[in-house]
């Protein structure tokens, strides 16, 4: 289907720039409209119509992919399949949704690998390494990206190659290795101009003045910039020439040269403002914010500073959010606002503990990349030191075999010089010993940090497995404790029975039958009571054993909406049985639809007890802040969608800041107090729904109001 796509794009290559794309945009849709019928060419088109619009219409390019997506499977069509799921992942690629394009991914690579579509393969791997650069976790990326580059060689798409080849050049400079992605850049360029792709040449000119600008050379971003704003205009292309122009207006700020930068970022802003580039336009008002402040136009400053901070806050482009709440504070000091000025210092602080992870990850993945770099070099210089040696000593032995046989008189010389080569030989082999041994150390060293890392982890696992076991044994007991006292009183009230028959019975003639058989009849009915609340009790111990068992990781048909109940009350018990204080009031919405679903009820029982105990502990919190007047609630939600069963947990606590919704699954990272909790359930939980199960967990979280997590399960009866 790519290569279709690619011949329509060299059909279209006298057209330039937007030209091209509106008219190959205009041809598919025209295509679609003539041909209604479902199979495997309207697939191919719809596919291709999603990839056109991919960057300026996320949504159209989902909507597109699922279609299909859907056609595909009726028609069994395995490779219109694969490139739909990778579709759909495309089209969640932005800074707020990206996160659910990885289920997407995995499912495409497996049905390329299964298809052996190399190139195919080398979008999705070169997709999956941006996404992990979006997340901040670059060892991955890098990984991934050099992955899809190797997969991209071995094809004979050189545009392929070229789009793999730019990313992995934009990784680089991200990660500040600017020679490395200097050379990638440039390797791309050839492949645009053996294509004749000036679009594409534009885009790698604009990238190679991104990366002299973060590398500081102003001058040299400058000229890049120049040409790729030139070659856009006779291109026709005023979003690919808006694009450098922001960049531009940046390093004239950085040069002090305010009035070009607000020029050149104004005439920039009013091509962005008309297309769908939120980072861009966002950035941009960042420029002209920054331009201000350092002119002393505190009010514009504001202006431009407040639409950036909204903007980046929506869109969530955390680096643009920290400038713009930092550009917002130094105005306001200006203005002599220390109020304001501090709230919003406050907040540039926040994001910028915020993005402190992603820039530790990034220096490691550097630290990675640079030691196994170090390490191949310092191998190689090894070797090419014992090849000279070996190489050293073979030349004496001829000069010495040589001199014996022009002259017996350099003999005593010859040895002397033989001698003096064989001590240097071994004070060489000596260093190279000792490199050698000082490699395997470092290399013990990094074992064993490695090893007290992993101890660590499956410490911090364990404990918070057994934390979740307590909270299930405490629900457990609190269930088991009502049969029970049923069967204590109704024993003790028994005995009192039996006393009273056997007192009636030794009165002989006088005893009263009419008591007696009284008597008896209450005696029968405690009995059948104790029975009765011994089989509860019996049955929550069976279900205890069940539910204790270790997990074997397979799956079988559960009632979901049982088992979500059970565990609801289980967490509640749980909870009043640390705190006989608290009562909440728990609401029930459970489909019918949903009925038995294919799944392991021990790890998803796990999921559902983490989250309704964290729920029941944000409405436990709340409730000591707001006091009598707030009626903490928790619901339990299920209905069945299209091939999907779903599963929401809600309650009305204080809710998720927006800041921190982004790293709530990751691990070890917790928003209770310090000692109340691993940081592991959310991310134990993420792993067994979206590993385990093929699913989707996501949260859903307004600040005051409440929060929502939702379980998406396949629907596999």
């Amino acid at each position: 289907m790519i290569v279709r796509l690619v011949l329509v794009l060299l059909m279209l290559q006298n057209l330039s720039g937007l030209q091209a794309q509106d008219s190959l945009r205009t041809f598919l849709q025209a295509e679609l409209a003539r041909h209604p019928q479902p199979d495997t060419l309207r697939v191919n088109r719809l596919n291709e119509l999603a990839y056109v619009l991919r960057g300026e219409q996320p949504d159209c390019t989902r909507e597109l992919a699922q279609e299909a997506l859907n056609l595909s499977r009726k028609l069994n069509y395995r490779r219109g399949e694969a490139m739909a799921m990778y579709g759909m992942a495309v089209g969640y690629d932005t800074y707020s949704s990206h996160t659910q394009a990885l289920p997407y991914l995995e499912q495409a690579r497996k049905l390329f690998t299964q298809l052996n579509d190399r190139a195919g393969l080398a979008r999705v791997v070169s997709q999956i390494g941006w996404y992990y650069t979006q997340r901040g976790d670059y060892v991955p990326a890098l990984t991934y990206s050099l992955q899809a580059q190797q997969l991209a060689d071995k094809t004979g798409d050189l545009e392929l190659r070229a789009r793999t080849k730019a990313r992995l050049g934009g990784l680089y400079t991200m990660l500040g290795d600017y020679q490395q992605g200097l050379a990638a850049q440039s390797a791309t360029i050839q492949l645009y101009e053996r294509i004749n792709s000036q679009e594409g040449i534009c885009r790698v000119l604009n990238g190679l003045g991104e990366l002299h600008r973060l590398e500081g050379n102003f001058k040299r971003a400058s000229r890049y910039y120049s040409k790729s704003i030139r070659l856009a205009q006779e291109l026709n292309s005023p979003r690919l020439a808006a694009q450098a122009e922001s960049n531009l207006a940046a390093v004239y700020v950085a040069e002090g040269n305010y009035d070009d930068a607000l020029n050149m970022a104004y005439k920039a802003l009013t091509v962005l403002m008309k297309s769908n580039d939120t980072e861009v336009v966002a950035w941009t008002q960042t420029v002209l914010a920054r331009a201000y402040l350092k002119q002393n136009r505190i009010d514009s400053a504001l202006a431009y500073g407040l639409r950036a901070r909204a903007l980046s806050r929506k869109i969530g482009y955390r680096e643009v959010a920290r400038d713009a709440n930092g550009i917002l504070a130094e105005a306001y000091v200006a203005k002599r606002n220390f109020a304001n000025a501090y709230n919003y210092q406050q907040q540039y602080l926040a994001y910028m503990d915020t993005l402190t992870g992603r820039n530790t990850q990034r220096q490691l993945a550097v630290l990675q990349y640079n030691y196994g770099l170090a390490e191949k070099q310092t191998q190689i210089a090894l070797l090419k030191k014992d090849k000279a040696l070996q190489t050293e000593a073979t030349q004496r032995q001829q000069q010495l075999l040589l001199g014996t046989l022009v002259v017996m008189a350099l003999i005593l010389g010859l040895l002397f010089l033989l001698y003096r080569n064989n001590r240097q030989k071994q004070k060489a082999n000596t260093i190279l010993q000792q490199q050698k041994t000082e490699l395997q150390a470092q290399r013990d060293q990094t074992n064993q940090a490695l090893s007290e890392l992993k101890l660590t982890q499956n410490q911090l696992i364990q404990s918070e497995k057994m934390a979740s076991l307590g909270e299930l044994t405490a629900g457990i007991a609190h269930e088991i404790q009502n049969p029970l006292n049923f069967v204590n009183n109704f024993s003790e009230v028994s005995v009192e029975l039996v006393q009273e028959l056997t007192e009636e019975r030794e009165k002989g003639p006088d005893r009263d039958d009419a008591l007696e058989a009284e008597l008896m009849a209450d005696l029968s009915q405690n009995l059948h009571k104790i029975i009765h609340h011994g089989n509860r009790a019996s049955s929550i111990v069976r279900g205890m054993l069940e539910h204790s068992r270790t997990s074997n990781g397979q799956k079988e048909p559960t009632n979901l909406n049982a088992l979500s109940s059970e565990y609801l009350g289980l967490a509640y018990h749980g909870l009043r049985a640390k705190d006989k204080s608290f009562n909440a009031e728990l609401e029930k919405a459970l489909d019918s639809e949903v009925g038995l679903v294919s799944l392991n009820p021990q790890d998803i029982g796990r999921v559902l007890l983490n989250l309704f105990t964290n729920a029941f502990y944000a409405v436990q919190q709340r409730q000591k802040q707001a006091g009598a007047g707030y009626q903490p609630r928790v619901t339990l939600r299920t209905e069945r969608s299209n091939k999907e069963v779903v599963v929401k947990v809600s309650d009305n606590g204080q809710g998720i800041p927006e800041e921190l919704q982004q790293k709530i699954f990751q691990p070890f990272f917790t928003t209770k107090p310090s000692g109340q909790g691993t940081g592991l359930g959310l991310s134990l939980a993420y792993d067994i729904v979206t590993k385990g199960h093929g699913g989707i967990l996501s949260v859903e979280s307004k600040l005051g109001e409440g929060t929502t997590f939702v379980i998406r399960l396949p629907y596999l009866a």
